[in-house]
């Protein structure tokens, strides 16, 4: 298994607060799915419409425009992951985590 996987959650947000200038203190404020845009166009520039990411997402109505978003990105750059939605929008801790270790895997092994 790949070091990522262990990576902790204060590595992990300093490693999403630097590489994407945010400032991010909990793993739940990824579940809007924003910070997942981000992160893949910054991957696939060009990738994910910015303009159309609702960062001030609130309901699970907005969160799920953000992955939907980010999913046709994905799509377009034959990235083949499975992005479980229903459990991401909860912003249960655990499962925001283990998609922020995939996404940090997955841009390091990109770049």
């Amino acid at each position: 298994m790949d070091a990522a996987y262990f990576t902790g959650r204060r590595e992990l947000l300093d490693f999403f607060n630097e590489l994407l200038q945010l400032n991010l203190t909990k793993i739940e404020q990824t579940a809007s799915g924003a910070v997942a845009c981000q992160l893949c166009d910054y991957i696939f520039p060009g990738s994910v419409p910015m303009n159309r990411v609702n960062w001030e997402a609130k309901s699970d109505y907005e969160y799920i425009q953000n992955y939907k978003l980010l999913q046709v990105a994905f799509t377009k750059n034959r990235v083949q992951r499975h992005i479980d939605v229903d459990k991401l929008i909860r912003a249960k801790y655990q499962d925001n985590l283990e998609f922020c270790q995939v996404r940090k895997l997955s841009s390091l092994s990109i770049h």
